[in-house]
């Protein structure tokens, strides 16, 4: 059946992915312990970098398989979007993409913090490799009829209306498009539904792409 292929699938990537990024993380935090001694402190801060990703990664198999309860709780849009820009800043760099988080006082929502991270990272991240060299990649937020929102603008290729509901589902990708998974928005949205929410899409061929998370306001 459809379900239990799927329920293996998610063991079978969880039990290949899982150890080494266990060994991944110990090794990167070792390699950061030494930052004092004879290790430049710029490899200590690529290592801490490594580490970081890789416990992100680790979050997104747990979120995969479900694990554990979302813990609801009051975030704000804004700061958790700064800290998945940070998380994105040298891969934007190398592909000479600028994110761009427009101004604004707190946005508060109800939700998990890692869990809504692990979504702006996904947005934000596929919007910088959907950009051209010299784009700029645009964060916006606003709150209405009783919903957060932050809103991730590309200057891409934009998404064909034929595709714009099967980029959300796994393993799916639109036509045409290069690298990553299919996974990324299938979790993102699966986790955005499970705290009350939803992400969105407004795009058309040549006019980039816009990716909406709406969360409840708190």
């Amino acid at each position: 059946m459809p379900g239990d292929m799927t329920a293996q699938l998610d063991q079978i990537i969880d039990e290949a992915l899982r150890s080494p990024l266990d060994r991944i993380i110990e090794s990167a935090d070792r390699i950061v312990q030494q930052s004092d001694g004879p290790l430049r402190t710029d490899y200590a801060d690529y290592a801490s970098d490594i580490a970081a990703a890789a416990r992100h990664l680790l979050s997104v198999i747990r979120s995969m398989n479900n694990e554990g309860e979302q813990d609801q709780d009051r975030v704000d849009l804004v700061a958790l979007a700064t800290e998945a820009i940070g998380l994105l800043e040298s891969t934007a760099r190398n592909q000479k993409v600028t994110i761009v988080s427009e101004p604004s006082r707190q946005v508060s929502a109800h939700g998990d913090a890692r869990g809504v991270i692990q979504i702006l990272v996904n947005l934000l991240g596929n919007a910088v490799r959907h950009s051209p060299p010299g784009g700029t990649v645009t964060i916006t937020f606003d709150r209405t009829d009783g919903f957060a929102r932050a809103h991730v603008a590309d200057q891409g290729p934009g998404i064909a209306a034929e595709d714009q509901q099967r980029i959300f589902e796994r393993f799916e990708r639109a036509k045409g498009a290069e690298g990553g998974t299919g996974l990324g928005l299938a979790i993102a949205r699966r986790l955005a539904h499970s705290m009350g929410g939803d992400i969105s899409l407004v795009s058309e061929p040549g006019q980039g792409a816009r990716f909406t998370l709406s969360l409840p306001s708190a």
